[in-house]
């Protein structure tokens, strides 16, 4: 008895940590990665090599894309500015199609 109590707190502890893993490292994170050289660089002409991955992701992992943009703090916990993934999704032509999954904010109530 006491051997199956282990047992399934080895289970629970790996599947926890394996969620965390998966949660902590989005697998569409590699696609903003690639342009990491120019997030707060406005002056340069990004490269096929920055924006075919982050085309890419928008057409195969658009939910994980909205999830990040959707998450400004999970972002930046990547060292990812805002603002300079924004300004990459738009120099890359695919910043109206992030725009429509980023939640806009509830209007306030009338009084």
């Amino acid at each position: 008895m006491a051997q199956k109590m282990l047992m399934m707190a080895v289970l629970v502890i790996l599947g926890t940590t394996m969620a965390t893993v998966t949660v902590a490292n989005p697998t569409c994170l590699q696609s903003l990665m690639s342009c990491a050289p120019y997030f707060n660089n406005t002056d340069v002409q990004l490269p096929d090599d920055c924006c075919k991955p982050l085309q890419q992701a928008v057409a195969t992992e658009l939910i994980c894309l909205c999830s990040l943009f959707n998450l400004p703090s999970l972002l930046s916990s990547f060292d990812i500015p805002y603002v300079g993934a924004l300004r990459i999704a738009n120099q890359c032509g695919v910043v109206d199609i992030i725009s429509d999954c980023i939640s806009a904010p509830s209007p306030a109530p009338s009084p």
